[in-house]
């Protein structure tokens, strides 16, 4: 068995034993199995606090980016300064498709969400509240996954909070959703909410919705694996 951990920036890093029988990918990040905390009791729309169990599991380190989307789609074009800025205007089958070609999967929301806060609840995935930088700008503005390396998780993963959504395989259900309709949307999260002027982070517990077949500038992904998967 290793140990990781380490303080990158101000956000510290949660202790983590990787048994000695998991390979860890180096693009990937290794989630131990145990309880966290997933919503928030002031949210209808989550699981209000409750201390949930998750398996161990693996998730990729950043969001899928333009050029690694680009080998799999050769039709997929963008511009090349923006070769390391995450994939976008993709819908849930071609990011889970792609997933697929790698021997992975998306994440579910519940993953995404530990992998995201860790386990002491924490509303931001660097914990310390801040306003936005754009703040003051309209439009969306998305930056190269490893850019931002002060608003990591606790376990080192990157882009939970402030670059484009991400897909999960979650349906969207809440007390809210028609009960006739529970396949309507899927899961997204960690992007940004904003007005015209206002843009904000979004909490590691917010939840957001989209129909599947949805494509836009704002939505991209990442995959993650059972901690026996292989690499594609």
């Amino acid at each position: 068995m290793f140990f990781f951990a380490c303080e990158k920036d101000g956000v510290e890093q949660i202790n983590v034993i990787i048994p000695e029988s998991i390979v860890v990918p180096e693009d990937m990040v290794y989630i131990p199995s145990g309880n966290f905390i997933m919503g928030h009791p002031d949210d209808p729309g989550t699981k209000r606090g409750e201390a949930i169990i998750q398996e161990a599991f693996l998730i990729d380190r950043f969001e899928v980016t333009n050029e690694q989307f680009s080998f799999f789609n050769p039709s997929y074009t963008f511009h090349p300064k923006r070769a390391r800025f995450p994939v976008s205007m993709v819908t849930f089958e071609q990011a889970e498709n792609y997933c697929k070609s790698n021997g992975r999967r998306l994440p579910n929301e519940t993953e995404w969400e530990k992998a995201a806060r860790g386990t002491d609840g924490r509303k931001w995935p660097w914990k310390k509240y801040y306003e936005h930088p754009n703040n003051g700008f309209s439009g969306f503005i998305p930056e190269a996954v490893d850019h931002r390396e002060e608003w990591i998780s606790p376990y080192g993963v990157y882009g939970m909070g402030h670059n484009v959504w991400e897909w999960t395989s979650s349906w969207y259900i809440s007390d809210k959703a028609f009960e006739s309709d529970p396949n309507r949307y899927k899961v997204i999260r960690g992007g940004l909410t904003q007005t015209h002027t206002v843009i904000k982070f979004t909490p590691t517990f917010f939840r957001n919705k989209m129909e599947p077949a949805a494509f836009f500038n704002f939505i991209g992904f990442r995959c993650a694996c059972s901690v026996n998967c292989q690499e594609g």
